[in-house]
């Protein structure tokens, strides 16, 4: 799984337990953690906080582990949108995101969107990477994987 949460944060937290279940492979209950971490965070610290933004990516993450793609992209999508306004298109929490919804896409058995959403993580990266970084060259293949006949 991927990078959950990175406060500093005490065992026992909402965090730490909805950590724990997903990476014991609990994701229902991790699922279930990770939406009541969001709302706690929402109400405690506003919907644009950091923090509240990386509970939502950690509950998304969650569900495309759980191949709940559907559920994942929803989630997936509007945390985009906010991040974009609120950190800005080359973050590095908007970039991963970008690419968490690209992966989920393909994953629910759409390529045509998981290329399209690696083209415009593609131009984001364009403004902080130069165009031969491995990272560029690797996302162009991908797309023209995603792309092929």
């Amino acid at each position: 799984m991927a990078r959950m949460s990175t406060g500093a944060e005490h065992s026992g937290t909402p965090s730490t337990r909805a950590e724990s279940l997903a990476h014991a492979g609990d994701f229902r209950g991790a699922v279930t953690e990770f939406r009541a971490l969001v709302k706690q965070r929402t109400a405690a610290a506003g919907a644009d906080d950091p923090e509240t933004l990386d509970a939502r990516l950690n509950l998304a993450r969650v569900l495309g582990t759980a191949a709940q793609f559907g559920k994942a992209i929803g989630v997936c999508e509007p945390l985009l949108r906010d991040q974009v306004r609120v950190l800005g298109a080359e973050h590095a929490d908007t970039l991963e995101t970008r690419q968490l919804l690209a992966n989920l896409r393909y994953r629910a058995g759409d390529a045509q969107g998981a290329a399209e959403e690696l083209e415009r993580l593609v131009a984001a990266l364009s403004h902080v990477l130069l165009p031969t970084h491995d990272r560029i060259v690797k996302l162009r293949r991908d797309i023209a994987f995603l792309r092929r006949p």
